[in-house]
């Protein structure tokens, strides 16, 4: 498929190579060091692909879940565990996993899933994570409208109160500069909103949109200008967005192939983006090119 973005004088040309098959839905996805890292809902379990083929290298497992898990089963009650997002750190080599309930975030070797560390964030509904240009982890609760910061072993650094009065709790969010995030927001009658927020900004910067956000990730690396948006609903699609005119879009997934996204993850290195699609992971090659007409 080839989009061309005339005003910004810039070809993006996208293509599905595969869907990655899984017997359960997918509730988390991230990738780190050629290899791509699958949560399933409802499990502690991680399916850890390698980038290039896309076979299933080994599993890792949530040993202190699955003990919590044990404890609560022997009480005889249901758990309803799940994973509700995960994101990795280049930086450390590891992996940062939250769940649901209790609101937990743990910090896991990328390598043999032995757990560092784990900190609770204090809610009990979804958390959605996110890296900070420092390397520390951002944490967003759909029960607060405040970004939560924390040090790569669970300390908390500040929060930031999100000053949008439309929204009661975030969903997720994003750091672009110094001051500056993307976060998706949620109202009182559940509808979504994606706006960019910054400091030193009197109002949020609405992106509009004819669909219902439900994630993003930052383009370009750190402090990038663009971001990729999934949206579901009647306009459903993955499409990136120029922040620097906040409702300007750049390219546009199609949407044959896209029913209802719902977390994604972008790799720089490799150019390709991998979407969860109505529970199953979908691997798009990305190729951007600078018309030079």
């Amino acid at each position: 498929m080839l989009l061309l973005l005339s005003d910004k004088l810039q070809c993006i040309y996208t293509e599905l190579v595969t869907t990655v098959a899984e017997e359960q839905p997918v509730s988390a996805v991230t990738v780190l060091d050629g290899e791509l890292y699958v949560a399933r809902s409802a499990s502690h379990n991680i399916d850890v692909f390698d980038m290039k083929s896309l076979s299933l290298r080994r599993h890792m497992t949530l040993t202190s879940v699955q003990r919590t898990l044990l404890s609560v089963v022997s009480l005889g009650r249901a758990s309803g565990f799940s994973i509700t997002d995960m994101t990795s750190c280049r930086r450390h080599r590891c992996l940062y996993v939250a769940e649901r309930p209790g609101g937990v975030v743990h910090r896991l070797d990328r390598r043999n899933a032995k757990q560092v560390t784990q900190w609770s964030v204090g809610s009990t509904l979804s958390v959605g994570l996110s890296l900070s240009n420092t390397f520390n982890v951002v944490v967003s609760c759909c029960d607060s409208r405040s970004l939560r910061i924390y040090t790569p072993l669970g300390c908390p650094v500040c929060e930031i109160n999100v000053q949008w009065s439309a929204v009661v709790g975030l969903l997720h969010g994003i750091q672009l500069g110094c001051s500056s995030f993307v976060v998706i927001g949620v109202t009182e009658s559940g509808d979504r909103l994606a706006c960019v927020y910054r400091h030193d900004a009197e109002t949020t910067g609405l992106i509009e949109s004819s669909g219902s956000p439900a994630c993003i990730a930052a383009v370009g690396g750190r402090a990038g200008s663009q971001v990729w948006l999934a949206e579901r609903g009647a306009s459903v699609a993955v499409r990136m967005v120029q922040l620097a005119a906040a409702s300007a879009c750049s390219a546009k997934l199609t949407t044959i192939e896209l029913e209802a996204p719902d977390k994604m993850c972008w790799d720089e290195h490799g150019k390709r983006l991998y979407i969860v699609d109505t529970g199953r992971v979908k691997v798009f090659r990305v190729q951007m090119e600078h018309d030079v007409r």
